[in-house]
């Protein structure tokens, strides 16, 4: 599955990502993907609730085969 971020204007695949976690900051929340050793902003949200959320349709979608996501 590929993951289109506006926010990078970059797509990666979910299946080369090491992981995928959230950061808290202090306005909010940031949806954080670790590829090549590095962390990757895929999306910035309001709060830990919404990053959560987004995570978990991501993991959705992957397992219901869904080819992209746009976040």
């Amino acid at each position: 599955m590929w993951i289109y971020s506006k926010k990078s204007s970059a797509a990666y695949n979910v299946n080369h990502v090491a992981r995928l976690f959230i950061e808290v900051t202090g306005s909010g929340a940031a949806l954080k993907a670790e590829i090549a050793g590095k962390p990757q902003m895929l999306a910035y949200f309001d709060d830990k609730d919404m990053a959560q959320a987004a995570l978990l349709d991501i993991l959705a979608k992957r397992e219901m085969g869904i080819p992209l996501m746009r976040m």
